[in-house]
């Protein structure tokens, strides 16, 4: 029986494919004798299927795209190739040196800028700082504002560390320095100076020497503030990249492996002559101990 039923399946599948072969026939000898019916049926449905076939690929090419593109939380893009830098809109501001920005692609960064470090406000256990209302609500001038920004990595918190441009290329600002140039801030690197380190160093001792902002009212001790102890317009309160003269002989080393900052002196630290400075560390000149103390830097245990 069970063959039967086979058998006869296969004779209906047969004679089902010869009426559909006699109905093609038909259609195409109409469409011979002038009825275009049919004819138009199947360039229609042949255009349904061309657009279909189109969207289709269209899909499939802009899922690939998709899926070959970094994505900013994959960490690939945005903090390892600087170039000329991403343009976005700020909408929050933390503090002096803290600020969140929407990126035109629609992801969202907090950004801590580069070679800076402003009085605290926000710190959950240290008190508002000298100065950091002023530093806070200046940065906060940029809210709703469009800024280019110049990745340089991340910080351990996660931050990305940046400079940022305001205006266009051509006019553009370098925020971080206007902080220093308005006495906002104070130079510091931590060790990691950025592309223009150069620049808001130099711009640091500036301010400090012609005592703008935080120059003109903060007293030592008062993080991150620094009164030099010596004559304005002389040594290297700010840490000196070069060698400004022989009297300013004390090594500032950084060793990133240890996280250490220490000061060497001449003639007093065995391991003087054995420190050579690398700049790209961080390592500074000093003049005196308070300048390099007043930086961060100690002296070597004994």
């Amino acid at each position: 029986m069970k063959l039967i039923r086979n058998i006869i399946v296969v004779l209906a599948l047969i004679l089902l494919g010869m009426v559909i072969v006699l109905a093609l026939g038909g259609q195409e000898d109409g469409g011979r004798d002038g009825q275009t019916p049919s004819s138009a049926s199947t360039t229609a449905t042949s255009t349904r299927l061309a657009e279909a076939t189109a969207t289709m690929v269209s899909g499939s090419e802009e899922t690939s795209a998709r899926a070959a593109a970094p994505t900013a939380t994959e960490g690939t893009s945005r903090e390892s190739t600087p170039g000329d830098g991403e343009w976005g809109v700020v909408i929050r501001v933390a503090d002096g040196d803290t600020l969140t920005v929407r990126f035109d692609d629609g992801e969202e960064e907090t950004i801590r800028l580069l070679d800076i470090d402003t009085p605290e406000t926000v710190h959950p256990s240290r008190p508002e700082e000298c100065f950091g209302a002023q530093a806070s609500d200046y940065t906060k001038g940029l809210m709703r504002r469009r800024v280019r920004v110049e990745p340089m990595g991340r910080d351990r918190y996660g931050r990305l560390l940046a400079y940022v441009w305001t205006g266009d290329d051509g006019e553009g600002v370098l925020w971080n320095v206007r902080l220093l140039e308005e006495g906002l801030a104070v130079y510091n690197d931590y060790g990691n100076p950025g592309r223009y380190a150069d620049r808001t160093r130099a711009t640091a001792e500036e301010a400090m020497l012609a005592g703008v902002g935080l120059w003109s009212a903060c007293e030592i001790g008062e993080r991150p503030t620094v009164v030099p102890a010596q004559a304005v317009g002389a040594g290297c309160p700010q840490g000196c990249v070069s060698q400004p003269n022989p009297s300013c002989s004390i090594k500032g080393n950084v060793n990133p492996n240890r996280d250490t900052k220490i000061y060497h002196v001449e003639g007093e630290s065995s391991s003087y002559g054995r420190v050579y400075m690398k700049e790209g560390e961080g390592d500074l000149w000093f003049c005196t101990r308070a300048e390099a103390e007043a930086n961060g830097f100690r002296a070597p245990e004994r």
